[in-house]
């Protein structure tokens, strides 16, 4: 279940990244004195797909992925989000989430409720076109994405699922190797294919020299080598 903790200030915050860090002074004392504040366990929910849209949410600390359902039932992470992420902006001014939101492990998370949202765009400029860039690029993001899965054969859509988990939400171990702790069923929902394709693929560039495995945890050994296998992708990279 959620739990309330102490609350930690936006002054205090040391996520520079939040897109709240781009509100005047006043505004920031403002949003932090009014905002929800929650801890998320991981695998708890923290907006359900459908549910009705009270704010947005912007991560503190931790990692989230963010989940649509298909018409038969079946889940697709949409994106990955860490600490300075904004959530729930796609469901900003209208009736329910398109998609919901699940904690990869324990997430502080800080909610923003419509009207101190509304507010804040009114009336701090650089924060609203920061906001406007953001879905700007999700936009394309999510464009160019459906443009090259298309076009990608199952292996290469594996591998960007690897090297995009990577980037996102990967931990540097004692040896500089990025790990991936999402399980073959994440990284599946990510690229769009099964589990079992997913293990095929990892075992392939395993016996290539660009990952190895630490139980269940993925290393990536040759960043630049799984890279490769996505040369023609480059700019969607």
């Amino acid at each position: 279940m959620p739990q309330k903790t102490n609350k930690i200030s936006c002054e205090e915050c040391t996520t520079t990244s939040c897109f709240v860090k781009k509100t005047n002074p006043e505004w920031l004392a403002k949003i932090s004195e009014f905002k929800n504040q929650v801890v998320y366990p991981k695998g708890q929910y923290i907006f359900s797909e459908g549910s009705p849209v009270f704010g947005a949410y912007f991560i503190q600390s931790g990692d989230v992925k963010i989940v649509s359902s298909s018409f038969s039932g079946r889940q697709n992470i949409v994106r990955l989000a860490k600490n300075g992420h904004m959530m729930g902006h796609k469901g900003v001014a209208k009736e329910n989430y398109p998609i919901g939101a699940v904690a990869l492990n324990d997430a502080r998370v800080c909610f923003l409720n419509n009207e101190l949202l509304y507010d804040a765009f009114l009336n701090n400029t650089h924060f609203t076109i920061e906001i406007m860039m953001f879905y700007s690029k999700e936009l394309r993001k999510s464009e160019m994405r459906n443009k090259f899965f298309a076009q990608m054969t199952t292996d290469e859509k594996v591998a960007y699922a690897i090297v995009y988990a990577g980037e996102i939400v990967g931990q540097k171990n004692n040896k500089g190797q990025i790990m991936i702790t999402l399980s073959r069923q994440e990284l599946a929902q990510i690229a769009g294919t099964n589990a079992e394709q997913v293990s095929r693929t990892i075992s392939h560039m395993k016996n290539d020299g660009l990952l190895s495995l630490d139980g269940r945890c993925i290393c990536i050994d040759n960043l630049p080598g799984v890279y490769n296998l996505l040369s023609e992708y480059e700019q969607f990279i």
